[in-house]
């Protein structure tokens, strides 16, 4: 008899099924297809069996929006989760605690004391371990494994202790990693194999150098729809939960000018929880209040440094002023209101880095980088006195004309 190894992933989602079986069929919304998360989850697997991690992740993603919008919470967790070990698996930390920040929202909708709860606070504790281990934070990462632990059972504990051996491993205690290996009730599980490839990265993501699943046309893009080497890390808008934008979109022509904005809003922490909620926050404001397409800027920064996508640079932003104002202007915006507080040192080093990629990628020369208050023909305090003494200092320090 062969006995297979059903995974914390798998079985899952046959609590899932099962559920919804017992109830008579999932709750959908007008408008999405019942099947389509669970297509998208099938079309995910596949590409991160295949080693397409990133395109696997975005994939979950889009699963968990739509399972959201079911108000089916188990599948929204478990595909963020998932997407969290594919960005892993990119080498995408940042990406990855993102989408479990967002993960926890849904666990609550739970029934307590289920077996969904337990899988799911299983697999929650095990990729914020994942999250802490390749971040160097050690005692964290020991302190979710051995949460996850708790919640584990039968052969479920084997992808937890493979958790711990790999801990050890990186922490150079090579006896404590060989014990628990040598405890592993199916060492030849191929879960524990993507582990180790997670957990004990080396060399680019595998994706880098395999061609595109048959079922993904290639984008069409051109040297200019490409980061030039060394760009800094952008968090795209899957990680912070956007909305769709609405139809009234206008092409963005070719791109020759960048303005830098202030939000004139401060933050209450430093989490990317906070700086997603943020971001959708904006989004919101500038759909339902002001009647825009989308988010108004291309990008944004938080106090932290990290970068966020706003509107896709493919869409004609809304921040400069006017339709005219917005061709061919790239909106960048830094969290804050420097009417009354200084950039931090890291925004500062992520705006050079950010405006340095932009620059090089579409051949912009460093004085048709503006400030709004430049650009705008109307009197604003954009973007505050101390961020334009810093956009100042910036371009007197970019010497590169393209």
């Amino acid at each position: 008899m062969v006995v297979r190894f059903v995974g914390p992933r798998s079985f899952f989602r046959g609590v899932v099924g099962a559920a919804c079986l017992l109830g008579g069929g999932c709750a959908t919304t007008d408008g999405v297809e019942p099947d389509a998360a669970a297509q998208g989850v099938a079309r995910a697997e596949r590409w991160r069996s295949e080693g397409f991690s990133s395109l696997a992740a975005r994939q979950f993603e889009e699963s968990a929006r739509l399972a959201a919008e079911q108000e089916d919470s188990s599948l929204e967790v478990t595909c963020l989760v998932d997407a969290a070990e594919c960005w892993l698996l990119d080498r995408r930390p940042d990406v990855a605690e993102v989408a479990l920040t967002r993960a926890k929202r849904p666990l609550s909708a739970l029934p307590p004391a289920s077996s969904r709860v337990r899988v799911a606070e299983l697999r929650l504790f095990s990729a914020s371990g994942d999250v802490a281990a390749v971040s160097g934070r050690t005692a964290e990462a020991r302190q979710r494994y051995d949460a996850a632990m708790e919640r584990a059972i039968g052969r479920e504990r084997d992808l937890v202790a493979m958790r711990l051996a790999l801990l050890a491993e990186r922490s150079g205690d090579v006896r404590r990693a060989r014990e628990l290996v040598a405890g592993l009730a199916n060492p030849a599980d191929p879960q524990l194999a993507e582990l180790r490839r997670m957990l004990l990265p080396f060399g680019p993501p595998a994706e880098t150098t395999r061609r595109a699943p048959r079922d993904v046309a290639p984008p069409k893009v051109s040297r200019s729809d490409v980061f030039v080497a060394g760009a800094p890390p952008i968090l795209p808008r899957t990680a912070w939960g956007a909305r769709r934008a609405q139809p009234n979109l206008d092409r963005m022509t070719s791109i020759w000018r960048i303005t830098v904005h202030h939000t004139a809003t401060r933050l209450a922490g430093s989490s990317v929880r906070v700086a997603a909620d943020a971001m959708r926050r904006f989004q919101r404001e500038h759909q339902d209040d002001k009647g825009w397409a989308d988010i108004g800027y291309h990008f944004i920064v938080d106090p932290s440094g990290r970068i966020w996508e706003g509107r896709p640079l493919a869409w004609q932003g809304a921040h400069a002023g006017s339709p005219g104002l917005n061709e061919g202007n790239v909106g960048v915006a830094l969290i804050g209101d420097f009417t009354i507080q200084q950039p931090t040192a890291s925004q500062k080093k992520a705006l050079g880095d950010l405006l340095g990629s932009l620059c090089a990628r579409y051949g912009i020369a460093a004085n048709r980088v503006y400030s709004h208050q430049e650009i705008r023909p109307g009197p604003t305090e954009c973007p505050g006195p101390a961020l334009q003494r810093v956009l100042d200092q910036w371009r007197r320090g970019a010497t590169a004309t393209y």
